[in-house]
């Protein structure tokens, strides 16, 4: 039948140049989170749509780098270009997508401030994260106020005046770090 064929196409279409619906939706929410926080502090964000994190973790990963970098954030890759896109568009900013791969035991990793800031988001594993505005002391001993666990599904917003410290991680954990920048 002719018109089933194009209704495959359309389908395929879809596909590949939209976002699926949780991934829209975690699009949404972080605009959202990032829209209203912005200067204001940080923020820790789960999304709604249960199936978000599941949708995520689907995404095909670039492979981690070798031990030497095993810390070192990986471009994301062309599969995470039209997320990033669409949450640029809605903040007008760039968006530059990276994962973060960190191993059990891995020693504490630090995330440098971003121009207009920077998402985190625990696809699998958890670990601490300690924030400190940039310029300051780290943050001490586990009772500092802006010191928390991130687990698998919460999702970070860092303003661009803060650095965050990764550490505790008794699992294999992979990270989303999506980094904002202002648009020309």
């Amino acid at each position: 039948m002719p018109g089933q064929g194009q209704e495959q196409g359309k389908e395929k279409g879809k596909e590949e140049g939209a976002l699926s619906r949780p991934i829209q939706s975690y699009v949404e929410e972080l605009a959202l989170c990032v829209e209203a926080n912005g200067t204001k502090g940080p923020a820790l964000l789960w999304p709604e749509e249960p199936t978000t994190l599941p949708a995520l973790v689907k995404l095909p990963r670039p492979d981690p780098p070798e031990p030497v970098d095993a810390a070192a954030p990986v471009p994301g890759g062309p599969d995470t270009e039209p997320l990033a896109a669409e949450l640029g568009r809605r903040l007008r900013r760039r968006v530059h997508p990276f994962y973060r791969f960190l191993s059990a035991d891995s020693p504490a990793t630090k995330g440098e401030p971003s121009g207009s800031g920077s998402t985190v988001t625990v696809l699998e594993g958890a670990c601490r994260c300690d924030l400190t505005r940039a310029g300051e002391d780290p943050a001490p001993g586990p009772s500092h106020p802006l010191g928390m666990r991130l687990r698998s599904g919460g999702t970070l917003f860092v303003p661009p005046d803060h650095t965050y410290l990764l550490s505790e991680i008794h699992a294999p954990t992979t990270l989303l770090e999506l980094h904002l920048e202002e648009a020309d």
